[in-house]
């Protein structure tokens, strides 16, 4: 059989992410209260989950000082609540780079985003109830 030619293009480096979808991420802050933040780059190899976190996030310390999260896959009907989350950060007091950027700090994001928190069955992070899928993360580690 003969297939009539294509185009085709090579990229450097041979790699290539398409991307995942949003995920919210539950974690407790260390006055017990709940943070909630979207993220896009979460994917599994195997049984490992990996997260492409800001470093110097809130999520990213709470996850490093509790070693639990939960990852909740919101629906498409909640991107307005994911949307109200895009500029805010548990972080008090906010870096510089993320005030420069347009972010102000929120303690209640479930409740600003219209989302109902419940208690997890097996981590403190709360789960948000309505969410279509949900993992619960422990015992992070580092890259680099």
């Amino acid at each position: 059989m003969s297939l009539p030619p294509i185009d085709t293009i090579t990229i450097e480096p041979a790699i290539l992410y398409f991307g995942t979808p949003v995920v919210l991420i539950s974690t407790i802050n260390e006055d017990g209260s709940a943070n909630l933040a979207p993220m896009s780059s979460a994917f599994w190899l195997g049984w490992r989950c990996m997260l492409g976190l800001d470093g110097s996030s809130k999520t990213t310390e709470n996850l490093i000082r509790t070693g639990q999260a939960v990852l909740n896959l919101p629906s498409p009907a909640e991107v307005d609540s994911v949307d109200r989350l895009a500029r805010l950060t548990g972080s008090d007091p906010v870096s510089n780079a993320k005030r420069l950027r347009g972010y102000a700090h929120e303690k209640h994001k479930f409740e600003i985003a219209g989302l109902t928190a419940v208690p997890s069955e097996t981590v403190q992070a709360p789960r948000h109830w309505n969410a279509r899928c949900r993992w619960k993360q422990c015992s992070p580690r580092r890259a680099g």
